[in-house]
């Protein structure tokens, strides 16, 4: 039988009162969309225009990247420029506050690196058993 892990929290995680909670909370909520970090992470090596982005990440939408890219932008985390020329350009890069919280996910980067396998592996034992679950009732029906 598997136990739950007994590790305390690092001394460096903040007491879990509830100001703490509502802040880590709306710390990944910030990242909760699913292109949000995608496209932070493309921002972290320079700006870059609106068409740029969207070539280069595989799989969003013009619609989604707008979105996004506004919804960072609304969060403080990504500034817009706009240049007044025919046609109008626009621009987007990190700002310092994306900057910052790009420099906090690194440790969550490298935590994802070190336990992808374990992950992969907790859910794949989770699916087997929820198969032989299913199989082992229809047996007793």
């Amino acid at each position: 039988m598997t136990t739950m892990a007994t590790t305390p929290l690092p001394a460096s995680f903040p007491a879990a009162d509830e100001d703490t909670v509502a802040a880590l909370q709306g710390a990944v909520s910030v990242l909760a969309a699913k292109w949000s970090v995608v496209v932070l992470a493309r921002l972290a090596s320079g700006t870059f225009r609106f068409n740029e982005l969207l070539r280069q990440i595989d799989g969003v939408s013009r619609r989604m990247l707008s979105a996004t890219l506004r919804q960072l932008e609304r969060d403080g985390l990504v500034e817009r420029r706009v240049y007044a020329r025919v046609p109008a350009r626009v621009e987007y890069e990190l700002s310092p506050v994306g900057e910052h919280l790009l420099e906090a996910l690194a440790p969550l980067a490298g935590w994802g690196l070190r336990h992808q396998r374990d992950v992969t592996d907790a859910r794949e034992h989770f699916d087997r058993l929820q198969r032989w679950r299913a199989e082992s009732a229809e047996l007793q029906a």
